[in-house]
């Protein structure tokens, strides 16, 4: 599903550390049953209905991928006092670059913030964002999370549903009917990994998952081109 986000995701170390706690201590978790009243809002849908509406939503993710110039990489955490992190993000530049020569995708690195910003606007391409985040160098147990995110900015994005309903002019617009700068997601995936020791041991597992990920990306990708 396309979603929008105006702002980058937060940062946040604490839920980490508590990740990795729970990790390596016991847990359970009590279900909640559903009452009577929740299965009577809820729809019944045949598994065909189902298949096909998944079909569906696949294939407009997909043609979503289509027609793009190129990407621009940014990895934030190469700035982060963490070696660990560094790393990943190290890794991760060599990975995209492979994969992008070999799917004859044109590729820039950002330096910066800045240059993220900047450069969709002058180059309609692509961004993809890889934002690492650990617990704090030094504590154990450790746990390092990277999200990877393809985002495409639109300088005039608009929600189209309020051009088709009655409008009073007398009342001031709705925010989602005038322009905005956002960051529509096409294409994002998780990672998460905890260990009883320090980041370091978690640096080459998290980046050789995220090469796997960006491998079912670049695969997508070439699939999307290829759309009529």
């Amino acid at each position: 599903m396309l979603k929008f986000t105006k702002t980058p995701a937060a940062h946040l170390a604490n839920p980490l550390l508590v990740l990795a706690l729970m990790a390596f201590a016991p847990f359970c978790l009590a279900e909640t049953q559903p009452s009577a009243a929740d299965h009577k809002d809820v729809p019944v849908v045949s598994d065909v209905a189902e298949q096909k509406i998944i079909e569906h939503m696949m294939g407009a993710n997909l043609g979503r991928l289509k027609g793009w110039p190129g990407m621009i990489f940014y990895c934030p955490a190469e700035e982060s006092k963490s070696n660990a992190l560094k790393q990943i993000c190290q890794d991760s530049y060599k990975n995209l670059e492979a994969q992008s020569v070999e799917h004859n995708v044109k590729f820039h690195k950002a330096r910066n913030a800045n240059d993220v910003a900047l450069l969709p606007h002058l180059t309609g391409r692509l961004k993809v964002i890889i934002d690492v985040v650990g617990t704090e160098p030094g504590s154990e147990p450790s746990a390092i999370t990277a999200r990877i995110s393809v985002l495409a900015h639109y300088a005039h994005a608009i929600n189209r549903a309020t051009e088709i309903g009655p409008q009073d002019s007398s009342l001031p617009k709705h925010p989602t009917s005038i322009p905005q700068h956002v960051d529509a997601i096409l294409w994002e995936s998780t990672i998460i990994k905890a260990a009883a020791g320090g980041q370091d041991a978690l640096a080459q597992p998290i980046a050789q998952e995220i090469n796997e990920r960006l491998k079912n990306f670049f695969s997508e990708y070439d699939k999307a081109q290829k759309l009529p």
